[in-house]
C-alpha cells in the first residue's frame, strides 16, 4: 500500500539563500505546491524579484545566515507575516574554489565555514526550538555530494558540507525516531548555477538543473525522507564509492577528469561570482 503523502499546501516555509540559484527554484517549486514562502537572502533585491513572481503568498526578507540575531529576526518576521513556521530549508551556501588548499585565502575559508556550516547549525537550532515547542516541523538542510566525497579545489567547501551531513545524521539520532520534527539532508551533485562558473566540466559528470534539487526538496517534505540524493542514482554510486579504498577512488576520479573540475578554473569566467561572494580578487590561475 502506498504511503500517504503529506500536503505542503498552506504550510509556512522559510528558505535561505532564496534570491538566486537553487534557493530561488526551491521557493518557486514550494510556492507552486501551495506553500506560503518566506525568502531570505543577503541580496534582498534578488529575493524580492523572486518573491514577486511566485504563485501564492510570499515575503522577501533580509537574511545574513552568519549572524544569529539576524537569523532569529528573519524567522520572527516570517512568522509575523505568514504564520507559525512549518518548514525551514537551510539552502544558503558559497563555494570559493582555489587551485589548491595551500593557496586558498584564509578569509575565504572562514567565510565558507561560516555560511555553509555555521548558518545551517544556527538556523536548525533556532527553528528546532520553535518546532519542538509546537510539536511539529521539518528542517531540510541542503548539503552536497561533496559532503560524502570531496573534490580537489573544494577542501573548505567539502569540509563544510561534511559538517552539514554530520549535523543531520547526529541530530536525527539525538531526536529519536518518534520526534515530531523531521530532519532531511539533501545531497545534489554539481548543480548548473553560477556557483559552477568557470569550472572545468567533464563528460563523466552531469550538471544537475536547479529544478531537480527543488523537486527533491518537495519530495522529501511530502514523503518524510531522511536523505535525498539528486539525481537519485547518486545515492547508489555514493554508497558504492565509500566501499572503495581512497586511493582507488582518487585514481578513478583522475582517470575521468573529475579531479580537475574545481582546479582547472577560468578566473575571468568566475570573477562575477567570486565578487558577489565577497572576495575582491579571483583565484590565481
Amino acid at each position: 500500500m502506498a504511503r500517504e503523502q503529506r500536503q505542503v499546501a498552506g504550510e509556512v516555509v522559510a528558505v535561505t539563500g532564496a534570491g538566486h540559484g537553487i534557493g530561488a527554484e526551491i521557493a518557486r517549486t514550494l510556492s507552486r505546491a501551495g506553500a506560503r514562502v518566506a525568502l531570505g537572502d543577503v541580496d534582498l533585491a534578488a529575493a524580492e524579484r523572486v518573491a514577486a513572481g511566485l504563485y501564492g503568498e510570499a515575503v522577501a526578507l533580509p537574511l545574513d545566515v552568519t549572524d544569529r540575531d539576524v537569523f532569529a529576526a528573519f524567522l520572527d518576521a516570517a512568522e509575523a507575516r505568514l504564520g507559525p513556521l512549518d518548514v525551514l530549508v537551510n539552502n544558503a551556501g558559497i563555494a570559493q574554489a582555489a587551485p589548491r588548499f595551500a593557496e586558498q585565502d584564509p578569509a575565504a575559508i572562514r567565510a565558507t565555514i561560516e555560511v555553509n556550516l555555521l548558518g545551517p547549525l544556527t538556523g536548525t537550532q533556532l527553528a528546532l526550538r520553535r518546532m519542538l515547542a509546537r510539536g511539529s516541523g521539518h528542517i531540510v538542510n541542503v548539503a552536497s555530494l561533496a559532503g560524502k566525497h570531496g573534490a580537489p579545489g573544494l577542501v573548505a567547501y567539502a569540509a563544510s558540507k561534511h559538517g552539514v551531513v554530520g549535523l543531520c545524521d547526529t541530530l536525527r539520532a539525538e531526536l529519536g525516531p518518534d520526534s515530531p520534527v523531521r530532519i532531511t539532508c539533501v545531497m545534489p551533485g554539481p548543480v548548473d548555477t553560477e556557483m559552477m562558473a568557470g569550472t572545468h566540466l567533464v563528460k563523466a559528470v552531469r550538471m544537475v538543473p536547479p529544478g531537480e534539487v527543488a523537486a527533491g526538496v518537495l519530495r522529501a517534505l511530502r514523503e518524510g525522507r531522511d536523505e535525498v540524493y539528486v539525481p537519485a542514482s547518486l545515492g547508489l554510486l555514493s554508497r558504492a564509492g565509500l566501499l572503495a579504498p581512497p586511493r582507488v577512488r582518487n585514481r578513478l576520479n583522475h582517470a575521468l577528469g573529475v579531479d580537475r573540475i574545481y582546479t582547472d578554473i577560468d578566473p575571468a569566467a568566475r570573477a562575477a561570482y567570486d565578487a558577489r561572494m565577497g572576495r575582491a580578487e579571483p583565484p590565481s590561475a
